[in-house]
């Protein structure tokens, strides 16, 4: 799982709504702040432009490469479950290694001004952006934080005061495909679903490093769940035969589970 960081940036120029007639041209704008803000977080190459941001983090194998490869993956079929019209990301990745094995950092919302209907002739007070970082194995939410910070400063004009304030953080967690618990799960599903079982990650962010940590113990992610389920969704969903196999799996993964840790050295 990745993990993940978040923020809001709030951004203050004029201590109200000033006229832009009188005004304009002559100081800073918070609102055009936050949009220059947001148009430095990613280079040509839609890498992510914060010093630092990548320091530690453990790149993808070539074993890893090849078996995302064998996946049975249709780019258009799942365009459609994004809801989406194109694929975009960093250079030199597949769509699957973005999302599963590549951090990311992006804008959850930005705003200020005047947002009625019609128009103000207003420079702003405030503007605001909020940012999300899901971060990959080898990177540290306390570490992504203070490079962010120490980012977003020197982004800002003189003028312009910025607070800057950060949500708690996930750590992202990993556990190796040669690990014997986990060649246990693929053993376990693969006499289930009598098929040839091959790997993924997982996009999103959990507590799987905190309970790894605590409890000393690999996390395993028995997965029966598909995209189209609509995961978050109003109309969240899952297939029942899925779900029946899935309590078939671990009735098969005690078993080898017991099988494996028997024979461990």
């Amino acid at each position: 799982m990745r993990g993940l960081a978040e923020c809001e940036i709030r951004l203050h120029g004029p201590d109200q709504d000033i006229h832009s007639g009188s005004f304009g041209g002559a100081v800073p704008n918070p609102a055009t702040a936050a949009a220059r803000l947001v148009a430095a977080l990613h280079d040509e190459h839609a890498r992510v432009a914060v010093p630092g941001f990548y320091d530690g983090i453990v790149e993808l194998t070539d074993q890893e490469r090849e078996l995302f490869a064998q996946l049975p993956f249709d780019e258009k079929e799942w365009l459609r479950t994004a809801k989406s019209h194109a694929t975009h990301g960093e250079a030199g990745h597949t769509t699957l290694e973005r999302i599963w094995a590549r951090p990311t950092a992006e804008v959850n919302g930005i705003g200020g001004g005047y947002q009625g209907p019609g128009s103000k002739t207003i420079i702003p007070s405030w503007a605001m952006v909020k940012l999300s970082f899901r971060l990959v194995a080898g990177q540290d939410p306390d570490h992504i934080e203070q490079v962010v910070r120490a980012w977003a400063a020197q982004q800002v004009p003189d003028g312009i005061r910025q607070e800057i304030a950060f949500s708690p953080a996930t750590r992202p967690c990993l556990t190796p495909l040669d690990h014997p618990a986990l060649q246990s799960v693929a053993r376990a599903m693969g006499r289930a679903f009598e098929k040839p079982v091959l790997f993924t990650r997982e996009g999103g962010s959990g507590p799987a490093a905190d309970l790894q940590e605590v409890l000393g113990a690999p996390v395993l992610f028995l997965g029966i769940s598909v995209p189209s389920d609509g995961w978050h969704a109003p109309n969240e969903k899952v297939e029942l035969d899925l779900l029946l196999k899935g309590v078939e799996t671990t009735a098969h993964l005690w078993g080898d589970l017991a099988e494996t840790w028997r024979h461990a050295p």
